[in-house]
């Protein structure tokens, strides 16, 4: 059993003598594995020969077979390994490659186990494995090689223009999938391993400036004036405005508690502003939930955002979403106020400092003047202090 790289042209074939026993070389051919170099004849077009495996069929025969997507000789001993196992099943009386699910197939097993995943997660793994299936579903786990990855890629990002970042994470999922398929035994290897993910240029956030701010206010009231002022003055995320309850805030102690998305449990006070306008909308909606009284779900969230999306562009302010309210918190605090960025970190809640939300109380006070200086800058007024707190 072996590899080798069939040549179409004469030139590059060599020539043996007939008739004798072993068929002498007389004349040597090109040495290639399909690479272009200095000894290839000239004019001959490309691709100039294909990838072949020569194997012995259980049944006697020898049998050669071509491979057109195998770009190099890796690929095909991959391809060659992947006979072998077959063979050798068919031997012992193993499962046979019938027993390997196509892509489509093993991607609502796959489903079925990450059922209890959050919902957005859920709704995510299932956009991706839906452009994955509609191109590569009814190929079997172990005929994806790093080719027809790539391939795919090329044809998503050429022909559908669907962005670098997006298509980064349709090969993530197929990732998962493959690396839950080798827990399980079905599979040995993960081609996506050999894929290298697209480089993806960092563009910097989306933030309000001073005038829109002040547009914001000004011409935005009731349930959305409050919930950006909500956003702005905490960073919350869309979904943690909308699943507040009466019960997360502290008018006493002017603290909001929220663990939305990351499951950790965020403090941030409220300042004096901010709850005077809440205890106002609390007057007139004495219900548990501030803003929304149904769960919140991913369709609920998405139809918030693009409610403020479009609110946002009618008063002038474009490219501009409810999640860059929690962008705008951030650079103020950080950039205008020099507030440092464990202390708005500990408020954001994100998760690379997971082990700071434990001890988040001792820097309460720090907290509290942050939301201070913020509030008062947002409504023009000097802060009183710059803080340069846990740089």
């Amino acid at each position: 059993m072996a590899v080798r790289f069939r040549k179409y042209f004469p030139q590059c074939r060599g020539k043996r003598t007939k008739g004798d026993r072993y068929d002498r070389v007389i004349v040597k051919g090109v040495e290639c594995e399909g690479k272009r170099s200095k000894h290839c004849p000239q004019g001959l077009p490309m691709p100039c020969g294909v990838w072949a495996i020569d194997f012995r069929h259980p049944d006697g025969r020898w049998v050669s077979k071509v491979y057109p997507e195998i770009r190099n000789r890796t690929e095909a001993e991959h391809f060659l390994s992947i006979i072998k196992t077959d063979i050798l099943r068919n031997k012992f009386n193993l499962p046979g490659e019938g027993a390997i699910p196509t892509l489509k197939e093993y991607s609502r097993r796959y489903l079925e186990l990450h059922r209890g995943a959050k919902e957005n997660t859920l709704a995510m793994k299932q956009r991706g494995i839906n452009a994955l299936i509609a191109v590569l579903g009814d190929r079997s786990l172990n005929k994806i090689t790093p080719f027809i990855i790539e391939k795919y890629r090329i044809e998503r990002k050429e022909k559908d223009s669907v962005q670098d970042s997006s298509i980064n994470i349709d090969i993530s999922i197929l990732s998962h999938i493959y690396n839950v398929a080798i827990k399980a035994g079905i599979i040995e290897k993960n081609p996506c391993k050999d894929v290298k993910p697209f480089k993806i240029t960092q563009t910097r956030d989306r933030v309000l400036s001073q005038p829109e701010i002040a547009l914001l206010l000004g011409k935005l009231n009731g349930k959305d004036r409050l919930m950006v002022l909500v956003g702005l003055f905490t960073g919350l995320r869309l979904g943690g405005v909308l699943g507040l309850s009466w019960y997360d805030i502290d008018f006493t102690k002017k603290i909001i508690s929220s663990s939305h998305k990351t499951g950790k449990l965020v403090s941030i006070p409220v300042s004096d502003y901010l709850s005077k306008e809440l205890l106002k909308w609390k007057e007139n909606n004495s219900g548990d939930m501030v803003f929304e009284t149904r769960k919140i779900t991913n369709t609920v969230v998405v139809y918030y955002s693009e409610h403020f999306s479009k609110l946002f562009k009618d008063l002038g302010i474009h490219n501009f979403t409810f999640h860059n309210l929690r962008h705008t918190f951030a650079s103020l605090l950080q950039g205008e106020l020099n507030v440092g960025a464990v202390v708005v970190q500990g408020m954001t809640g994100h998760s690379s400092l997971s082990m700071l939300q434990k001890y988040s109380h001792t820097g309460l006070d720090n907290k509290q003047k942050a939301i201070k200086s913020l509030t008062e800058y947002v409504l023009s007024k000097r802060p009183e202090t710059t803080l340069a707190i846990a740089q």
